[in-house]
């Protein structure tokens, strides 16, 4: 007599249905993912529109210094005992909770025969040691915050302005961020002279080795995240936001967006050139550009002392 075959155990049928789901949901967001994939930063990104000054990694170029960190590019003046500028990428994989570093680096990558400037030239100058690249940026790991934390990535700020104004433009960055966009930023000085807490303009810092701006800029190209070419993908319609603030404590409070002006203004005011790895045509229209995207009132920060 033939064996009956016993049917299925619907049981059975329900675990593998529920095992090729998971395993089709498991191929899905990896796709995902993978089409939202930015590189984490790296040197090259971090400068990736352009050399604003044309600085060059030649001792010999004393005020025009190129240095190539990995978290972040900048131009240093052995003259002026600050940077040029500071250009850095970030994205969503440069953020996370790592702490502050508790004090400041001397750069001892500087050549010899360099000034080296360290954090106790700022001491009762009434001047914050202010961040371009900011630690708020690199956050992802200790390393990447405490690089930093060094001085040629600093110039003297009003505390009002490093405290306030500026740091509320970073935390809105870092918001950009967050919402699904990498950006690419550049910021440094302008001019000379400033007003510091003990309120009369100061000139200099630690017998003239350090020069107190007037003012410093920041600008932001905002890009979707998005896989491919960034620099292919800038176009006319990119966004683009340019500040420049006085460095002056009696003139800046909490509101950063009023500060807003154009890239041409900035290139104006400094002499430096950006977006020269962009089309010309490009370029010309990003630096017209005045952002003009509401911004909500900033809310006190929790912090006192910048990022």
């Amino acid at each position: 007599m033939p064996r009956r075959r016993s049917s299925p155990d619907p049981r059975n049928r329900l675990a593998v249905a529920a095992i090729l789901l998971a395993v089709g949901l498991v191929i899905f967001f990896q796709h995902r993912l993978a089409s939202r994939y930015i590189p984490s930063a790296g040197p090259e990104y971090n400068y990736l529109l352009g050399n604003p000054s044309q600085a060059v990694a030649d001792s010999a170029h004393r005020d025009n210094l190129l240095i190539v960190k990995p978290y972040f590019a900048l131009s240093y003046n052995n003259s002026t005992g600050e940077p040029n500028w500071v250009s850095w990428r970030v994205t969503s994989s440069d953020l996370g909770n790592a702490p502050r570093k508790e004090d400041f680096d001397a750069d001892n990558t500087l050549p010899a025969d360099f000034q080296i400037i360290t954090e106790h030239d700022y001491t009762g100058s009434g001047f914050d040691k202010g961040h371009m690249c900011p630690h708020g940026d690199r956050t992802a790991n200790n390393e990447m915050s405490f690089a930093t934390f060094v001085m040629t990535n600093i110039i003297p700020q009003a505390p009002n302005v490093n405290r306030k104004a500026w740091a509320q433009l970073e935390v809105y960055c870092r918001e950009l961020v967050r919402s699904g966009h990498h950006l690419y930023i550049v910021a440094g000085p302008d001019g000379q002279g400033g007003r510091g807490s003990h309120g009369a303009m100061v000139q200099c810092l630690h017998n003239g080795q350090i020069r107190v701006p007037a003012g410093c800029w920041k600008i932001v190209v905002v890009l979707n995240d998005e896989a491919g070419d960034d620099l292919a993908r800038i176009s006319p319609e990119t966004r683009v936001i340019a500040v420049e603030m006085p460095n002056d404590n009696s003139a800046v409070g909490e509101e950063w967006a009023k500060f807003r002006t154009t890239v041409a203004q900035i290139e104006q005011r400094t002499g430096l050139k950006f977006f020269d790895k962009l089309t010309p045509e490009v370029a010309q229209k990003l630096e017209c550009k005045r952002d003009d995207q509401y911004i909500a009132p900033p809310r006190p920060l929790m912090h006192g002392n910048g990022e």
